[in-house]
């Protein structure tokens, strides 16, 4: 196995120094894997395409402060409303308006003619004569790649797909075929089909109409409100746009408005775009050659102009810059639209430009106001004391009242008004299956009576959250899950509150089968380095059980670390100095090890199980734990394993690492992701209870030419299959086998559901 020699001499003569490391993402783990958008440009095929056009707005409607989603999500599906589709052929008459007969096949003068050879006695070739004997066509040859869809018209094409060879030897020329036929293999022109979807969002709440930018609430330090757009050097799936290429840099991110309708300005009256950015944040610097760019477009010119740009020595790092732009009049038209784009290295999570308050507004006189909005920084993620997500059995086993719950809940807002701001009573609440508990709502009080102010700036509004509320042990199952709204109002005018979206928070508090501390989005990577370097996570469970296994988010970093071997080892508390990691209660031999897997999606953890029997419980091969234990790895090689890093919750206090005999806690404020799993009710999935039987569903094979075959069903279920008009082709009964060989080549739906009605399963189909 990789690096074994080298580790066994290594731990037999000691540690080296080595150090904790941080290091950049390469991908983002909250957008991978999310829908992917089309870029008509970039794709190969055409085929089940989504295009999205998008009408104009009116220039009230362009404001966004990304406390809510206002992406276009390209996630449309055929049978949709507002959805309409295009079947375009390849192979059209000359004058492109009928399709040819699907049967026919043309072939080019290359793979189409006659040739007759004159060879003499020993073999030479004499003189060779070509002609065309064939009849030519004229036909119209669609592109099916690229959208739109455009073609040409090819002359002079043939039917018959072969060259016919007539040798003489030693004779005198005879142009009649008369000797041999040889087929060809000809890249022919073969009938073929793409259907082209179209939506068209009218939705008034959508304002842009790409993703590259990454909508979020964990990036930007210090925000002036809840959520912010990130530009880096990822694309809208969270991979980098040059993977693999360190030195790659150019235009990475856009976000593009939607056209919108700016002829409306009256006499004197001047629009202006205005917006909050910053640099860094929690991601990566800027340098001086990578830069945040605004750009116009001119319905009238048709085309987009630079208009203005920061660069990263323009900036100080995690403060919040504003913006006031005067738009050109020579934009004033409807159709308009803006963009923004940024230049960075394109290999991984890196410089890192957030934007927040971003607005088109009418003023009549060169003058703006202040932003006079109060909002909420950052969602909360937990009413639990210490943990974000705890096994429900343990919980049930263990409360009898509060003991559980965090005393000290903030809200931690943000005022952008010139001046205090009055406020009353906020409000929180939490609902199981949309019940309200507890007796919730609960007030968030004011500290002083009858009202208090919210500073200019940063205001963290603190309540106790244990002495109103605490989960109830009745409910639930092997799981459970409650939601919970947060809020506050204000006692001001509108004009010292403006925008109400980002007053209130929400979150779900989920309850399964392991022990969190983390938000379940990494913003960096961690890691130990040093050959033989140890790492360990402290874990206090409410009670004793037996560890199944550990969840962890490994991140990819500059360089891919998979192939790298590391022990998985659990310590218990070191009785000589509590609070420390003692003796290993379990560690993977050298020949059992495991290595790094990345998931790339947010809450994309992997599942580590223990493979060293040892120390293994031998009925369940769990490992036993008392309360208090550690989770982490040993080094092999020196290089730091990138562990994903979340710098939103403070538990930098439980990370010890040991590179030199001597255990010392982190230097850094931030969780790991890294979460152990108990043996509940659950299997590690987190989805099925242990005794019942699951398998994940899939229908294969997919394009088909005869058959599909669906796997993972169980009882009583329908299979139907829908063509692209809705029209249903195909039904049938707790068959694991569909025959679609009498259905015509094509896009069809697949839905699934189950003897009450309920959907459990739906796809889309390619019968070929």
């Amino acid at each position: 196995m990789k690096n074994i020699a080298l580790a066994i001499a290594i731990l037999a003569s000691g540690f080296i120094f080595a150090q904790e490391k941080i290091s950049p993402l390469q991908i983002n783990q909250t957008i991978y894997e999310q829908p992917v958008q089309t870029r008509a440009s970039g794709v190969t095929t055409i085929d089940s395409t989504f295009i999205y056009e998008f009408s104009t707005l009116p220039l009230s409607n362009v404001w966004d402060d990304f406390s809510s989603d206002k992406f276009e999500q390209f996630d449309a599906e055929p049978l949709d409303g507002g959805v309409t589709s295009v079947l375009y052929y390849r192979l059209m008459d000359l004058t492109n308006t009928t399709p040819l007969d699907p049967t026919l096949i043309f072939c080019d003068s290359a793979y189409a003619y006659h040739d007759t050879v004159k060879i003499d006695e020993i073999g030479a070739v004499l003189e060779t004569v070509r002609n065309y004997p064939f009849t030519p066509f004229d036909i119209w040859v669609n592109n099916l790649c690229e959208y739109p869809v455009e073609g040409v018209l090819n002359e002079g094409v043939f039917q018959e797909c072969y060259a016919l060879i007539d040798s003489i030897i030693d004779g005198v020329l005879d142009l009649d075929q008369d000797t041999v036929w040889y087929n060809m293999d000809p890249t022919a022109y073969v009938q073929d089909s793409a259907r082209v979807f179209t939506k068209v969002v009218t939705d008034p709440n959508t304002l842009w109409e790409d993703n590259f930018a990454c909508h979020n609430y964990t990036y930007a330090t210090n925000p002036w409100s809840l959520g912010v757009a990130t530009f880096d050097g990822l694309d809208e799936n969270g991979y980098p746009y040059a993977i693999g290429d360190d030195g790659a840099h150019g235009v990475a991110d856009y976000l593009t408005s939607r056209p919108i309708d700016l002829s409306t300005p009256g006499p004197g009256e001047i629009v202006y775009l205005t917006m909050i950015y910053q640099a860094e944040g929690f991601g990566n610097m800027p340098e001086g050659f990578d830069s945040l760019v605004l750009e116009m477009y001119s319905p009238d010119l048709d085309g987009w102009y630079h208009e203005w740009s920061v660069s990263g020595d323009d900036v100080v790092a995690d403060s919040w810059d504003t913006l006031y732009f005067p738009v050109p009049v020579g934009y004033y038209e409807d159709g308009f639209q803006f963009r923004f784009k940024n230049y960075a290295s394109l290999s991984g999570a890196l410089d890192h430009w957030h934007i927040d308050y971003l607005k088109l507004s009418v003023e009549p006189f060169v003058f703006i106001e202040s932003f006079n909005d109060v909002a909420i920084q950052y969602p909360i993620n937990t009413i639990l004391k210490d943990y974000t997500r705890v096994p429900w059995d343990h919980y049930v086993a263990n409360t009898a009242g509060s003991e559980h719950m965090l005393e000290d809940i903030v809200l931690r807002t943000f005022n952008s008004t010139t001046s205090a701001t009055n406020f009353t009573n906020g409000e929180w609440e939490v609902r199981y299956g949309g019940i309200l508990q507890g007796g919730s709502p609960f007030n968030i009080p004011v500290s002083a009576s009858p009202s208090t102010n919210f500073d200019v700036g940063l205001t963290p509004l603190t309540f106790d959250g244990a002495a109103d509320f605490s989960y109830d042990p009745g409910l639930g199952g092997t799981q459970a899950a409650f939601d919970l709204k947060f809020g506050f109002t204000s006692a001001a005018g509108p004009d010292k509150n403006v925008y109400k979206e980002n007053d209130t928070t929400y979150f779900t508090q989920r309850f399964d089968n392991y022990y969190a501390y983390d938000d379940g989005s990494a913003e960096a990577a961690y890691g130990i380095e040093g050959e033989g370097s140890l790492m360990a996570y402290k874990f206090e469970a409410y009670e004793a059980g037996r560890l199944k296994g550990i969840l962890m988010q490994f991140q990819p970093s500059v360089t891919d670390l998979s192939g790298e071997v590391f022990l998985l080892t659990v310590w218990s508390d070191d009785p000589a100095d509590p609070g420390k990691p003692g003796e290993i209660i379990y560690q993977d031999d050298y020949f059992e090890s495991h290595t790094p897997e990345y998931s790339g999606s947010k809450d994309g953890f992997r599942y580590y199980e223990f493979k060293n029997f040892e120390y293994l419980n031998a009925e369940d091969t769990s490992l036993t734990v008392n309360e208090v234990f550690y989770v982490g790895w040993q080094n092999i090689s020196s290089l730091s394993l990138n562990i994903g890093l979340d710098w939103n919750i403070d538990n930098g206090d439980k990370v010890f690492r040991n590179t030199s005999g001597e255990w010392l806690p982190s230097a850094f404020a931030m969780s790991l992701l890294i979460r152990p799993v108990f043996s509940t009710g659950l299997d590690n999935t987190l989805a099925l209870d242990a005794d019942g039987v699951q398998e994940e569903i899939t229908m294969y094979p997919n394009p088909t030419y005869d058959a599909i075959t669906i796997s993972g069903l169980s009882g009583d279920y329908e299979l139907r299959i829908f063509d692209m008009s809705g029209r249903m082709v195909t039904s049938v009964q707790n068959q694991h086998q569909v025959s679609v060989s009498d259905l015509e080549s094509g896009l069809y739906l697949v839905d699934v559901r189950d003897s009450a009605g309920t959907p459990i399963y739906a796809s889309k189909l390619i019968k070929k």
